[in-house]
């Protein structure tokens, strides 16, 4: 078939930007071919894009830029649309070359300039061309630039997947967003999610309109099963480590040493080999943490469960990777358990707004029955004593990690926490856990829950005999992630090796067994016929 796959993104960081990478190699597996619309900028990185083109200032031109071999049966060419220099986004973050805005803070003159951009790249990339499949994500502005084009007229199935992002962070905001959305709704054949909570809250906004139900859809996401995978003994941990340690320690090596380097969150911190490799990865605990650091994904709640799990497992380390504009509000919280500056710290969780108007003061209800605790003398003691002079010794930042890397931390990991506060579409993190071997510690709402429902059910010899807490989310939060991850280390602690490579076997199953990108792909090319 030739397909269409619209992003407007990038390949790497976010959920969706992951889930358009995966899919298009799944494609290009098969045997498709590919015409991927997105700004990405690493292309030799990537395995499966044959050539990369560029369009004049108008999008009326063609440039080749890179052309390169791939050993898949299909092949994709990637077409990067000149935004000349503007990117609206759903949530803010920098990105290098571009003016970046949030939806909710665009003109609708800067909104209908950049639908024009990329209409008019589409339709001078595919003049001439046979289209089978359109797929675009997103409900704004994706499938809205692909219905104005020339692929708005042609006879060929039109399929919107829908991610999380566009509807809380931008559409629900914003009547003209909405009034975008629905222009796409109304010229999309058939409206895929990725969980049946994103389904339902998508259904809900737009008062369970029947012409949206009767096009919608539930397909989770996959994993690359080939990319994560268990270790196959404890004893492997130090030689993998040090091998990724290695290969980062020459990209940090080639970063600085280029002068004309920009700056960029998507970096990995130049301290990174030095940090992780002061931590013995098969005797000491490490807890995981990945994606972006913004608030809605609740580090800050891992990060105030932190004192009660060391006072347990003293020898542990917290690993946070990922980029993000809430990183100065978590090193504000270390500073201050570091230096046990209690009032501080406090004010801190009562009024994150204060420090970063972002954040949402509503998110620090999730704080209320630790801030009781530590109203009491003793527990306020042995909290802030257990972090002072050390917590910071035991939390590393590691920047923008790719899956390459990533994959090794994370199959290295004693548990992976995703302790988000904001409704989640899909939780990928978790099913990339499984694969890797790992059962992960999650935040029990949205689509998430629908993931912990399958591990949960996995492993209730675990959950149910040791009575571990949901993660609802409620006052009760920071301490039942801290009470769980003491529970499970407690578990874990007088395992023999064959009991962890059971534990390792069993969650990979449960990824196995429910989530692969090759499932995931062929049932959209089955409803695109």
């Amino acid at each position: 078939m030739n397909i269409v796959l619209v992003h407007g993104y990038f390949l790497k960081g976010t959920g969706s930007n992951l889930f358009v990478k995966n899919a298009c190699r799944e494609l290009c597996r098969m045997g498709h071919n590919v015409m991927l619309f997105c700004q990405e900028n690493d292309v030799e990185e990537i395995d499966f894009i044959e050539n990369t083109f560029d369009f004049n200032s108008e999008n009326s031109l063609i440039v080749s830029v890179s052309k390169k071999k791939t050993h898949y049966l299909g092949k994709c060419n990637l077409y990067r649309p000149n935004l000349n220099g503007f990117l609206p986004v759903f949530v803010y973050d920098q990105y290098k070359g571009y003016d970046v805005k949030e939806f909710t803070s665009c003109t609708q003159e800067e909104i209908e300039s950049y639908i024009e951009y990329n209409k008019n790249a589409i339709n001078c990339a595919i003049k001439g061309k046979n289209i089978d499949l359109v797929w675009t994500n997103h409900c704004i502005m994706q499938p809205i630039y692909v219905a104005r084009s020339n692929l708005g007229k042609c006879n060929c199935t039109r399929i919107m997947t829908v991610h999380g992002s566009c509807l809380n962070f931008s559409v629900r905001k914003s009547e003209m967003l909405k009034k975008y959305a629905l222009e796409a709704i109304i010229n999309n054949t058939k409206i895929a999610f990725v969980s049946k909570f994103s389904r339902d809250e998508f259904l809900e906004f737009f008062n369970n309109d029947e012409s949206i139900e009767e096009k919608s859809l539930v397909i989770p996401a996959g994993v690359d099963l080939d990319k994560f995978v268990p270790i196959k003994n404890s004893n492997e941990k130090n030689n993998l480590i040090q091998n990724l340690l290695e290969e980062l320690n020459k990209i940090i090596e080639k970063e600085t040493g280029n002068l004309n380097q920009e700056e960029s969150s998507w970096k990995i911190e130049i301290d990174l080999v030095s940090k992780i490799g002061l931590i013995d990865f098969e005797k000491d605990k490490v807890i995981l943490y990945y994606g972006k650091y913004l608030w809605t994904k609740g580090i800050q709640m891992l990060i105030a469960a932190a004192p009660i799990i060391i006072q347990r497992h003293p020898n542990i380390h917290f690993v946070f990777v990922g980029y993000g504009s809430t990183r100065e509000y978590y090193e504000a919280m270390l500073n201050a358990l570091n230096n046990n500056k209690r009032e501080e710290f406090i004010n801190l969780l009562k009024h994150p707004d204060d420090f970063d108007m972002q954040i949402d003061k509503e998110s620090s209800k999730f704080f209320v029955s630790l801030l009781k605790q530590l109203e009491g003398v003793e527990f306020s003691n042995e909290y802030f004593s257990a972090a002072e002079n050390i917590i910071k010794s035991i939390v590393v930042f590691t920047g923008f990690l790719n899956h390459n890397h990533l994959k090794t931390l994370i199959a290295c990991a004693d548990i992976t926490v995703a302790p988000s506060i904001f409704p989640e579409a899909f939780g990928l993190v978790a099913v990339e856990s499984l694969a890797s071997g790992v059962i992960p510690v999650q935040t029990n709402h949205s689509g998430f829950s629908e993931v912990i429902e399958k591990y949960v059910d996995e492993f209730s010899d675990i959950f149910d005999k040791w009575k571990l807490n949901p993660l609802y989310l409620n006052e009760d939060l920071v301490l039942n992630i801290a009470r769980n991850i003491i529970v499970l280390l407690d578990y874990y602690k007088n395992m023999t090796e064959n009991d962890k490579i059971s534990i390792r076997q069993r969650a990979r199953r449960v990824s196995f067994d429910n989530y692969s990108w090759v499932a995931m792909v062929e049932k959209y090319l089955v409803i695109s016929k």
